[in-house]
């Protein structure tokens, strides 16, 4: 009789073994398709014989069913690390494609809108103003001047792009560095939740779960790293809550978290002076540099630093060369009005000219353009557009602007290949850097049907195994001597 009530005893912990296994597996499936949950599996453990002997009864080893010790959230952290790792790589190098992109779209090359063709149409206008030098044929002239316009006006608006470009990567800098110090307050509330879990030995697999997701993105922005959390080393209790490292320092120190800020010199927007601008940080809340190491961050930082700065500068120098090479033209030569030649580019507001200052003098006529080398008022009157012609020559300098120009292009678009393929070769990466993360951690919905089924089956049989036990009570219970 004792032995057939154990029986209902071990039939009542496989019932409750298959009901968890159940919950946990439609759990699962019910998250299969949530960012950042890792998959559950239900811990079971045999129960075994008693462990004080007795007097007058003997253990017959049939064991005593089954207890659910727990349910694991199926993780591994190293695979975790490595893609965070991997995207924040894939971070930084988007960033730079982005910032890439955008400087070809403002070169715009080879297209019939871009500065190489403005240039080749000022210098064949200068031509045809030389061929035609008369004082009545203005139209050549007028032509000449307009071209002249065009191409300061390309330059101008090439390095108007460049720098809006280089504010909105401060934007979208300043947007990102708010949302880190937002998600590292999470974590450092969810450190806190976990902890008193952990204390009151509760599970935490769902707040793990978030906590995880919202380290992820903190690390794809900044190459964060993360190692177990120091609060609690001279207690006896262990947690599982975590600091957060960029560098060598705390963003989220256990249950606090420390604030980024971003330092810009410039004030937000850039230099106008043709200056090379001062270097945007990232700093702690003492000032010190945070030293991002990766991530999105790392790559606006690049970007604001030294990409965009980079293609301004030759901006700036192609714009200078341009205007040497013309305003020296123009001093050789004279107008068909016998004055001497006058430089045609200007500094807008005065001052070195530059790609954002460079202007056609206001008071630029089509008679302002020298199209000749003797002087229409000596003796006699000399109109030979000879040095309207050699304006023109400079088309095929070999060290003139639009061969400086070319060199840039050239160089652009070996930087943004090299770039684009850095780009695929880390989407590799990232991607089996994930596949690995997932088959450890991702929700398999075949897998899920199978233990569903399994489960299902257990519980069946456990019913069936309590059913026949009560049926062997009632013939114990109903027999008759």
């Amino acid at each position: 009789m004792v032995a057939a009530f154990s029986g209902l005893h071990i039939g009542t912990s496989a019932i409750h073994a298959a009901q968890r296994g159940l919950d946990v597996t439609g759990q699962n499936i019910a998250n299969s398709a949530t960012p950042g949950y890792a998959r559950q599996r239900v811990d079971l453990e045999s129960i075994g014989g008693p462990g004080v002997p007795a007097f007058w009864s003997k253990y017959d080893g049939t064991g005593e069913g089954v207890r659910v010790t727990g349910v694991t959230r199926m993780t591994d952290q190293f695979l975790v690390a490595r893609a965070n790792n991997a995207n924040a790589a894939l971070g930084n190098l988007e960033e730079l494609q982005k910032t890439m992109a955008a400087v070809e779209r403002t070169v715009s090359e080879p297209s019939d809108t871009g500065l190489q063709k403005k240039l080749q149409q000022m210098w064949n206008a200068f031509g045809g103003a030389g061929n035609s030098p008369a004082v009545a044929n203005e139209a050549p002239r007028a032509l000449a001047l307009e071209n002249t316009r065009n191409v300061a006006g390309q330059l101008n608006q090439m390095a108007n792009s460049m720098s809006t470009q280089w504010q909105d990567t401060g934007s979208e800098l300043s947007a990102n560095i708010t949302d880190i110090n937002k998600m590292a307050e999470d974590v450092a509330k969810l450190n806190t939740a976990i902890r008193n879990n952990d204390i009151a030995k509760v599970p935490s697999n769902e707040l793990l779960d978030q906590r995880d997701l919202l380290i992820s993105r903190i690390s794809e922005l900044t190459g964060a790293t993360v190692r177990p959390a120091e609060l609690d080393q001279d207690s006896p209790f262990n947690s599982q809550a975590v600091d957060v490292y960029i560098g060598d320092k705390k963003l989220v120190d256990g249950i606090k978290a420390n604030e980024l800020k971003v330092a810009d010199p410039n004030g937000g927007a850039y230099p106008a002076d043709g200056s090379t601008p001062g270097k945007v940080q990232v700093v702690w809340a003492d000032g010190s540099d945070a030293g991002i190491p990766s991530g999105r961050v790392a790559g606006q930082l690049t970007s604001m630093n030294e990409t965009i700065p980079s293609y301004m500068k030759q901006f700036d120098a192609i714009a200078s060369q341009l205007a040497k090479t013309v305003n020296d033209q123009q001093e050789a030569g004279y107008t068909v009005t016998g004055d001497k030649g006058a430089p045609l580019f200007v500094a807008e507001g005065g001052g070195t000219i530059t790609a954002r200052n460079i202007r056609v003098d206001a008071a630029a006529v089509p008679n302002s353009i020298a199209v000749s080398k003797g002087n229409p008022k000596g003796t006699p009157p000399s109109l030979d557009g000879e040095n309207a012609m050699a304006m023109a020559a400079h088309l095929r300098d070999a060290a003139g602007p639009d061969e400086t120009y070319k060199a840039m292009v050239v160089q652009l678009g070996v930087q943004t290949q090299s770039v684009n393929r850095n780009v695929q070769v880390q989407q590799n990466v990232v991607r089996k850097a994930e596949d690995a993360r997932d088959n450890v951690s991702g929700v398999s919905l075949n897998e899920e049907m199978t233990n569903m089924i399994q489960f299902q089956h257990s519980f069946s049989a456990a019913a069936k195994f309590i059913a026949t036990i009560d049926q062997t009570l009632d013939t114990l219970i109903n027999m008759k001597r």
